[in-house]
């Protein structure tokens, strides 16, 4: 006769492990795959100061202690798990469940993060290409007043040299007006010198 150590019957304690592992197979397979689907984007989340590593290696843990507290078999209940047994798969269960849902939440404000940062950059870089464009229209500003006065320095050089030589012109015909005034002079000293002479001899 078999002796029942649980207070139901047979047929419901194997309904419930039945039911039980159909649950836990299928939560674990479920949690495996977005554990595997979440890996390539979690890499670049990984910052010195993140705690995704030490998340995930819990996570390793707690799957382990699942697998063995899954493999345990108690010989008093014909090679099948006990109530212990179930609820230590439970709790492993339970804390791999609670342990994705940390994973999840910082996942969640890396990417939180991520998308302010974006929102600053994409703000920052709308600034700087604001300031950039506003310092190439002054600078292009600038150049054309430099330009126009340039131009106006050649204009005003090139008025400053026509009247430098108008004033060269000025001074070369004075010089040639006074190189005749003194000539006139002189010629007319000579001949009152020789008027003066001339009347002395006819006396």
């Amino acid at each position: 006769m078999r002796i029942l150590l649980f207070p139901w019957s047979a047929k419901v304690q194997r309904n419930f492990r039945t039911a039980l592992f159909q649950l836990l197979v299928t939560a674990t397979a479920g949690l495996a795959r977005p554990a595997a689907a979440q890996a390539p984007a979690q890499a670049p989340a990984v910052t010195p100061d993140s705690p995704l590593p030490r998340l995930l290696a819990e996570r390793k843990a707690l799957t382990d202690r699942y697998r063995d507290a899954s493999a345990q078999r108690h010989s008093l209940f014909g090679n099948k798990p006990s109530k212990k047994d179930l609820q230590e798969v439970v709790d492993a269960l339970q804390g791999i469940v609670d342990k994705d849902q940390q994973i999840v939440n910082v996942l969640n404000e890396t990417a939180q993060k991520a998308t302010t940062t974006s929102v600053r950059l994409a703000a920052t870089t709308t600034q700087l290409e604001s300031t950039s464009r506003d310092d190439r229209n002054l600078t292009a500003q600038r150049l054309l007043e430099l330009e126009n006065e340039a131009s106006n320095l050649r204009q005003r050089e090139k008025q400053q040299l026509a009247h430098q030589r108008d004033l060269e012109d000025e001074v070369t015909e004075a010089k040639q007006g006074h190189f005749v005034r003194d000539a006139l002079i002189a010629g007319l000293a000579v001949l009152c010198v020789g008027l003066v002479v001339a009347l002395r001899r006819r006396k």
